[in-house]
């Protein structure tokens, strides 16, 4: 029997499709895993290359390693561009997709070019065929006629950002393997070849061809459709389809069916929460009156080893009722081990007879509240969807507003909420989950809930033969400790901060706040500078710490960064730099804002690559003129090296043990 297509229709143009009675799961061979560096440290989600600027041009593109990848970049500000460089074999095929969907700025505007060795000879290009966002961009078996090294080029608008946005690459050899008919129902699919690869074609508008592949939990899937792959312009509306997620189809279908798309493609990303067996469709949508050929490339990214220990808490404090709104309840969970985050995933388990009713947070033993989500989910009372089980994960696939079922899933927050506000902070103490129901005649049952935390990698220590060095060491209780600071509209100050959510230092009572009882001033572009340090050529290795707390205006508006720069101006080096979101959410009825904010965190950087210099911190914060949130606070600075034991007895007093 075909699945039947439900009424209720994702977001950003995708559809759902309830499934057939699937029977029970079969052990089918995986596809190879991609291996890829590994950011953030610590995280335990998916497996992303890092973009490092600059890399604006091909002679500065990052290296995509292997046959496949997934890099996390920013088109940061409007007008970046970012390349990429791989390998490929004569006759290879490229697959390549930029899921835009978590971005802070709300703008999804990319385009995907595949450019030749010489790095100027364009030989495709896409800017819609993405199903997750308008204009967001999937190349799929673009043909790769000579053996070498190629460049993806992904850009965005001269206007706005993207920020940040996830590249899917997979490089496919040799040939596809054929279909193997019959695969019309999901009960019948086949498994998936080893390569991912499949070349197939549908006979009529009606004809569905499924295939099944193993996942174990945390596995993220790339699948790819290539609708011409001939090359001859022969095009096809199809649609992928993923599954099952609470017995239904996930459906990502952008509608484009020609004109500047060509060729036609379709992307599709996944996280999984859970092991066991998953299944690929390939359709025509159920208004289609088109078929025809198709190469389907699937690959699969498992989920990252985590840098250090990651313990999982569940809370006691469940089940528990969600009565009808108007109203609330928590529930707490308590965190006994001294850890510092690195990364925060969230377990969620809960029903509710109207998902978009609920407004969800959590807040940190310091008093961070920060949303989760909001008027997610089924927005129709009655909807067959009324179970939530999934974690929320930064380093996920697919924001969990993408579609609107929610079971079975392992997903980013929504767009303008971030977990990695909490990396940094001291994870001990009690943390409270709040669901807010901010409408009345529906209610629900929260089932379970946990948090997963992945503890800060110890400081590395100095190598035999060099001894600990304490360069700098302020926690400013004597004063400003050679700080200094200057610019337009400057108001950094220090002492004790008395504006909300900045009501508090990192430890003591004095530290740096771009304004200690009100919001900063609008219009300006402000600096904190801390003393000059010499980083001698004696010295092996240097590091910096520092704790901040901050509340702040989209990045589209208001900007603020830490930087190391040489003493007295030059080229600055980001060592963390605000991209994000609003940090204020709206909940609950009648509606009440939240001023959201990350920290007190610890963060630290490598400045080995300033040996031999003399360098200074810089703590930066521009706004413009319409909305200024609490700022920037700082406080702990710290910096160390390693110095080559060439003096003995100059050096035990200084001693830290660390670096």
């Amino acid at each position: 029997m075909l699945p039947r297509v439900l009424a209720a229709v994702a977001l950003f143009g995708s559809a759902l499709t309830a499934g057939a009675g699937a029977g029970p799961p079969r052990t089918t061979p995986a596809v190879p895993k991609i291996d890829a560096p590994r950011i953030p440290a610590g995280s335990a989600g998916l497996d992303f290359l890092a973009e490092v600027e600059p890399n604006d041009t091909p002679g500065q593109a990052a290296i995509l390693p292997g046959a496949g990848a997934a890099a996390l970049g920013n088109l940061y500000p409007a007008g970046d561009v970012d390349y990429y460089a791989f390998t490929a074999g004569a006759g290879d095929r490229l697959y390549a997709a930029v899921m835009t969907s978590f971005s802070a700025s709300g703008n999804a505007d990319a385009t995907l070019q595949v450019i030749a060795a010489d790095g100027a000879t364009v030989l495709e290009t896409d800017l819609d065929d993405g199903a997750f966002r308008a204009n967001a961009p999937s190349l799929a078996g673009t043909p790769l006629a000579e053996a070498g090294t190629y460049y993806l080029r992904v850009a965005g608008s001269a206007t706005n950002t993207i920020r940040p946005y996830h590249l899917h690459v997979r490089v496919q050899s040799g040939s596809p393997a054929a279909e193997l008919e019959p695969n019309d129902s999901l009960a019948a699919a086949p498994p998936l070849p080893a390569s991912g690869w499949v070349a197939g074609s549908t006979a009529s508008t009606a004809d569905s061809d499924w295939y099944s592949l193993a996942l174990q939990a945390g596995d993220t899937l790339f699948a790819s459709l290539d609708l011409d792959p001939e090359r001859d312009n022969q095009q096809w509306n199809g649609q992928l389809g993923l599954g099952l997620f609470g017995n239904y189809v996930l459906i990502a279908n952008d509608t484009s069916t020609g004109g500047f798309s060509n060729p036609l493609s379709e992307a599709h990303f996944i996280t999984v929460r859970q092991a066991g067996t998953y299944y690929v469709q390939v359709s025509a949508p159920p208004a289609g009156v088109t078929s025809g050929t198709y190469h389907l490339s699937v690959s699969v990214q498992p989920r990252a080893a985590p840098a250090a220990l990651c313990t999982t808490y569940p809370s006691t404090a469940a089940p528990q009722v969600i009565p009808t709104g108007p109203g609330q309840i928590s529930a707490t969970l308590a965190i006994p081990d001294d850890t510092r985050i690195a990364d925060l995933d969230v377990s969620l388990s809960l029903t509710h007879t109207r998902m978009a009713d609920l407004d969800v947070t959590l807040t940190s033993p310091a008093g961070n509240e920060i949303g989760l989500f909001t008027d997610a989910g089924n927005s129709v009372t009655g909807s067959p969807n009324v179970t939530l089980d999934l974690v929320l994960d930064d380093e996920a696939a697919l924001p969990l507003d993408a579609f609107e079922v929610l079971d079975g899933l392992r997903a980013q927050p929504k767009s303008s909420f971030r977990l990695d506000w909490f990396d940094g902070e001291a994870a001990t103490g009690a943390w409270t989950l709040t669901l807010r129901d901010d409408s009345a005649g529906d209610g629900g049952r929260l089932l379970s809930w946990a948090l997963t935390v992945c503890a800060a990698p110890l400081p590395p220590v100095c190598p035999a033969g060099t001894e600990p060095l304490v360069l700098l060491a302020a926690d400013f209780e004597s004063g400003a400790t050679g700080f200094t600071h200057s610019g337009s509209a400057d108001e950094w100050e220090l002492g004790l901060p008395s504006y909300a959510p900045l009501t508090r230092c990192n430890s003591g009572a004095h530290c740096w706040v771009t304004d200690l009882d009100n919001t900063y001033e609008p219009g300006s572009s402000q600096d904190l500078y801390s003393p000059s340090l010499a980083l001698d050529g004696a010295m092996s290795a240097a590091r910096v710490s520092w704790a901040q707390q901050y509340q702040l205006e989209n990045a589209a508006f208001d900007h603020s960064y830490a930087a190391v720069q040489p003493a007295g101006g030059g080229a600055a080096r980001r060592l963390w730099e605000w991209l994000g979101p609003n940090m204020n959410v709206t909940v609950g009825s009648p509606p009440v804002t939240v001023p959201e904010s990350a920290g007190w965190g610890v963060h630290t950087a490598d400045l080995s690559g300033y040996l031999g210099q003399t360098i200074a911190l810089r703590f930066h914060l521009e706004s413009d003129t319409i909305a200024q949130f609490a700022g920037l606070a700082i406080d702990d600075v710290r910096v160390t090296a390693c110095l080559k034991n060439v003096f003995p007895l100059y050096v035990p007093w200084v001693a830290t043990g660390g670096l």
